[in-house]
């Protein structure tokens, strides 16, 4: 059987990726939060498969969010982005396997924290003409003035700067 075409994914498909970099962050974002909650469901619900493979795509979207992390540009936020997002997975992969919904909770509440300033950022960034700098541009001007925000990223766990680092761009599912 062929492929179905979907017009509307081609659509949407094409005006993130096509457009400003902000808009596949903040699609990310959502689709991380879009899989957490789904997550939580299936697991009130007691359906396995459905949240394994929510939290697979959650935890494989926070995978993606963190290897594009640009160190260089970002900084300090790119640090503590990288920190915050390996928190998330651990807590998703502890949910999973412990069966916890409260873990999963509280990524979607981090990603909805992150999602809302993505998307202010992208409000932003229409405001003003030609020169927009890239996501990471963008998040490393904003340091100082989002420096309250962030200051608290490391202490989710306690994770040091390359606790991620010893693992592979390879989503885990239970």
């Amino acid at each position: 059987m062929g492929t179905d075409h979907n017009p509307y994914q081609a659509y949407t498909d094409g005006s993130i990726f096509s457009g400003n970099p902000l808009n596949l962050v903040v699609a990310l974002y959502q689709g991380a939060l879009d899989a957490t909650q789904q997550a939580e469901s299936a697991l009130r619900r007691g359906d396995i498969p459905a949240r394994s493979r929510a939290i697979n795509k959650a935890v494989s979207i926070l995978t993606e969010l963190l290897v594009t992390l640009d160190h260089k540009r970002g900084g300090e936020i790119s640090q503590n982005l990288k920190r915050l997002y390996s928190y998330m997975q651990v807590q998703l992969l502890t949910a999973h396997m412990r069966q916890l919904p409260e873990p999963v909770a509280e990524v979607s509440k981090l990603l909805t924290t992150l999602l809302e300033g993505w998307q202010a950022a992208g409000r932003a960034q229409t405001a003003i003409p030609e020169s927009t700098p890239s996501a990471t541009e963008y998040a490393a001007s904003m340091q100082h003035a989002q420096s309250a925000t962030y200051a608290s990223a490391p202490l989710y766990g306690g994770y040091s700067d390359d606790a991620y680092s010893s693992h592979s761009s390879t989503a885990y599912s239970f």
